[in-house]
């Protein structure tokens, strides 16, 4: 059989918060089953270009800054003829306005990836240079909820949209926890992370103002990675705190999910516009439980109730009572976070991501036949 010859086009190319790439492991991964042969083309100096290249994968540079950029266009479009690449699968919104704009004209079908709610709209413009794109045959959605949001916008939704979970397999989460001596915690502190880029809808603020419903004389204290120590909104934010000297802002950190291992529990007060929130998918492969608020693909990750609990957005009052229920009963905490672990091993594995992808794949490279 005939490989599949599909051409992924992505913008990642700096350190991250979180450097496991799922996306990128699930990629490789069909690339080494034989039946699909990936090209990667990525902004210079990405961090993933070696993981590629280790795999087999060729790698082509290309900047990718712009919206539109017509020396990026014509550069893919040669790729495309040269390689006759019969798929285009493209990643976050500059490679797919590139990307797709490249595919007109050219006998190739094109698969954008969406991963978060929220900010696509029929009557916004900007919306078909991403996701409305009319030369876009298929949008892969990292949770059902996301697909159900972009099935209000998305003609044809039946058709063109589908869902596939990331994957993640148990061997990348084998670190030790890290280390947080240096925090000075007290004996028996009961230790909450928040993994964020902290902007205001990942609701670092509703944290804030739940720490004011705690009774006085807990002992749970917050780890923020993402909140820079030096900045003054994150200083403000601690201290009008209900417990300022246990809030810790831990600043950027390439170690993120070692401390959501170190962590007896992760929290993501999202307020809107989320998918299937990586950090804590990291947070429960380590056997850390989370609570979470009910946005976006939330609700898909975390079984509330069982693996970990889900709350209201943007209510401080159940976010408080959800983390307080569990500092009271370690037991609890313990059997969430053991059976938040199963759950990534059976439903979130990077086999089902593949055999999920694959099957797209196949079924429209069938179509250029």
């Amino acid at each position: 059989m005939t490989p599949v010859r599909v051409l992924v086009i992505e913008r990642e190319y700096r350190s991250n918060i979180n450097p496991i790439r799922p996306e990128a492991a699930q990629i490789a991964a069909l690339h080494q089953t034989g039946q699909v042969r990936v090209t990667v083309m990525c902004n210079p100096g990405s961090i993933l270009e070696d993981y590629y290249r280790e795999r087999g994968i060729e790698v082509i540079p290309q900047p990718l800054e712009r919206k539109l950029s017509l020396s990026a266009i014509r550069h893919i479009r040669r790729v495309i003829r040269s390689h006759r690449i019969q798929l285009l699968h493209l990643f976050s919104n500059t490679p797919v306005s590139n990307g797709a704009t490249a595919a007109i004209g050219l006998p190739v079908k094109v698969i954008a990836y969406r991963g978060q709610t929220g900010n696509i709209r029929r009557f916004d413009p900007s919306s078909y240079l991403s996701m409305l794109h009319p030369r876009i045959d298929k949008i892969i959605c990292v949770a059902k909820a996301v697909e159900q949001d972009l099935a209000r916008h998305v003609r044809q939704p039946e058709k063109r949209l589908a869902t596939v979970y990331k994957g993640h397999d148990p061997s990348w989460y084998q670190n030790p926890p890290a280390d947080l001596s240096a925090l000075n915690l007290p004996e028996g502190a009961f230790t909450v992370s928040l993994v964020a880029n902290l902007r205001p809808r990942k609701g670092l603020q509703v944290l804030m103002d739940a720490t004011h419903i705690w009774p006085a004389g807990h002992n749970i204290h917050l780890l923020l990675v993402g909140a820079e120590p030096d900045n003054p909104k994150i200083q403000q934010m601690i201290a009008n705190s209900g417990c300022p000297n246990q809030i810790h802002p831990l600043g950027w950190r390439n170690d993120a999910p070692e401390v959501a291992a170190a962590s007896d529990l992760t929290v993501l007060p999202t307020l809107k516009r989320e998918g299937l929130c990586r950090a804590v998918l990291e947070a429960n492969s380590y056997g850390t439980p989370a609570v979470m608020s009910d946005t976006g693909g939330n609700a898909e990750l975390v079984a509330d109730g069982e693996t970990g609990l889900i709350v209201p957005p943007g209510d401080a009052r159940a976010l408080a009572e959800a983390i307080y229920r569990l500092y009271q009963d370690p037991a609890l905490t313990a059997r969430f976070g053991a059976a938040a672990k199963q759950r990534i091993i059976d439903k979130f594995n990077v086999e089902q991501g593949v055999e999920a992808t694959l099957a797209i794949y196949k079924a429209l490279a069938a179509e250029l036949a």
